[in-house]
């Protein structure tokens, strides 16, 4: 789990990466398990996700979540969607006041920004098909509509390393149609590493 609060009218914003540690969940959901679309037990899934919303001085209503969907969909959450139970996407943006934005992953990446000049805060879900398919310049012309010129920070979080991300020679291919750069090393068993991070 990934998120991000925007705090206040002023310029106060805290993220946090967290650990699959010191949550609720038992046996293979252990122990901070976040995912309302899992097997585990949903009072637990409540009881971990309230833990992160405490972190950030919030109540849980004020967390919102993806109904993550391996797309290049973005969302931006205002007063007239903010109380929606689903979100259908793998990017969220929004400028409102006391609202933390999250991203679950394991071996995707959690990617959050922060546009200076509007104060806009935003997260995304980025695995293979969403950076594929252009979620991260998705989020970045979104921003682009509502701030001329902006002022763009964005935080990289931990994700796959490039020496455990094993992938088929069709899977290479399919990417170095579309992107030029060195993002795959062959391996000893005539396959290849991809590096997500770098790509």
């Amino acid at each position: 789990m990934s998120a991000l609060r925007k705090k206040s009218l002023k310029t106060q914003y805290r993220y946090k990466f967290f650990t699959r540690k010191n949550g609720f969940s038992k046996g293979i959901y252990g122990s901070l398990n976040c995912g309302l679309g899992s097997r585990d037990k949903k009072e637990y899934v409540i009881k971990n996700l309230r833990k992160v919303a405490k972190n950030f001085n919030l109540d849980i209503s004020d967390l919102k979540l993806m109904e993550q969907t391996h797309s290049s969909k973005v969302i931006i959450i205002n007063k007239k969607n903010r109380n929606k139970k689903k979100f259908g996407c793998d990017a969220l943006i929004t400028n409102l006041r006391n609202t933390i934005l999250g991203v679950l992953t394991a071996d995707c990446v959690p990617i959050i920004f922060f546009e200076k000049k509007q104060n806009l805060i935003g997260c995304a879900h980025s695995g293979w098909k969403g950076a594929y398919n252009r979620i991260i310049e998705n989020v970045i012309k979104r921003i682009k509509r509502k701030v001329v010129k902006p002022k763009i920070t964005a935080v990289v979080g931990p994700c796959i390393g490039k020496n455990s991300y094993e992938v088929g020679v069709e899977f290479k291919n399919k990417f170095e149609k579309r992107y030029k750069g060195i993002f795959f090393k062959k391996n000893n068993n005539n396959r290849y590493y991809f590096d997500l991070r770098k790509f």
